[in-house]
């Protein structure tokens, strides 16, 4: 008996058990446990990142201020013909003295006239609403000398009775004592080993891109450096032409309030009007005179900050436009905070070099007319 082999075969798509085309598509089970596990693993890390942040926050402003010293360690290293090591541990011990005298000789100083601020306030509010003016008339109708005498009679008991508050307080000054400890060891380690981070950072680089990397890892070192020592030059002399001020204006509490213009000029743009605002501030609680010479005084020294010291500290360090330092400071604020806005400049500052030596350049050798153009131009005005 013979079997007929003269069979039809069904149709595709139409016979009995056929995989529909959309499957012979569709991704096997492996992708999707890989893409699957790519997710979680993401997703995890960016929640390791969020974590410890404030950490990382604290690694990137002593990588900055490193780099920002480095010039300082290698001159020095050269002149006194010693390790790095050793130039860092006389730095250190240098900036330890200055802390110590700073604790010794300004701490007592400012808590005393913080204190007087205090006892001194309702006479202050007092002379203000006996003169008048708009200021004296809003002092009248808000009572704001029975207010301020509550408020200060009432504010020991209110620390002492909570015991949360206290805790807060202290846990809050004991964070900030902590991260500033943690800034200055890292510093310090940064400041040694800068030579080799920079070698290793440059062997993770392919031999093909290396050479071109290399000068812009450089340059983007010189930026920051550039920045952070011309900063802390101009944070420098604003505190001591402040506190001179002050005492020559005759404006109480002249230390602390020049020690935080100091610390306030360190954010770019908008430190110098937080750092005058409390001084202005009191010294129209001494008299409206003296309120308006303390704004001439900020006024006069912010057009020579402005246009006579940054300009000269600042040469050749970032050459960023006005926009940029605006945008990036502001985006640096609202993400990070005070560092994040001490961090803004030197990281739009090598972000520009970036785009500039691999982007623009690049684009420039291969015949583009119009990047040759803006390349031109943005060396005439940084002057290379």
């Amino acid at each position: 008996m013979s079997l007929s082999t003269n069979t039809k075969r069904p149709a595709s798509g139409t016979r009995s058990g056929a995989v529909p085309s959309w499957e012979g598509h569709w991704p096997p089970l492996a992708y999707w446990v890989k893409v699957v596990a790519i997710v979680v693993a993401t997703f995890w890390i960016m929640m390791g990142i969020k974590a410890v942040a404030d950490i990382l926050l604290l690694v990137a402003v002593s990588l900055v201020l490193a780099v920002g010293m480095d010039p300082l360690i290698v001159w020095l290293s050269a002149k006194m013909g010693i390790s790095r090591g050793r130039v860092v541990l006389v730095l250190g011990a240098a900036v330890g003295a200055i802390v110590i005298l700073f604790v010794v000789l300004v701490v007592p100083a400012a808590i005393r006239q913080l204190g007087n601020l205090s006892n001194d306030l309702p006479a202050y509010l007092s002379r203000v609403q006996s003169e008048g003016g708009w200021a004296g008339n809003f002092l009248d109708r808000t009572q704001g000398i029975a207010k301020a005498q509550a408020f200060l009679q009432g504010l020991p008991d209110r620390l002492g009775g909570s015991f949360g508050t206290v805790l807060g307080i202290a846990g809050r000054v004991g964070t900030a004592i902590l991260g500033v400890a943690t800034v200055f060891v890292l510093t310090g380690y940064f400041m040694v080993a800068l030579p080799r981070l920079r070698e290793r950072a440059t062997v993770l680089l392919r031999p093909e891109v290396r050479e071109r990397a290399e000068p812009v890892i450089e340059l983007a070192l010189v930026r920051i450096g550039g920045y952070v020592a011309g900063n802390a030059i101009t944070s420098g002399i604003c505190a001591l032409a402040v506190t001179i001020g002050l005492v020559v204006l005759r404006v109480p509490f002249a230390i602390p309030l020049g020690i935080w213009a100091g610390f306030a000029d360190l954010i770019p743009m908008v430190g110098s009007y937080a750092g005058a605002i409390p001084a202005i501030v009191i010294a129209f609680f001494v008299s409206p005179m003296t309120g308006l010479l303390t704004i001439l005084f900020f006024v006069a020294y912010q057009q020579f900050e402005n246009y006579v010291l940054v300009p000269r500290v600042m040469r050749n360090a970032v050459h960023l436009s006005i926009a940029a330092v605006i945008v990036s400071t502001l985006i640096g604020a609202t993400l990070a905070g005070f560092a994040g806005a001490l961090l803004a400049l030197p990281v739009a500052a090598t972000i520009k070099v970036i785009v500039i030596e691999i982007w623009l350049k690049g684009r420039a050798r291969e015949g583009d007319a119009l990047a040759r153009k803006n390349l031109r131009e943005i060396q005439r005005q940084e002057g290379t």
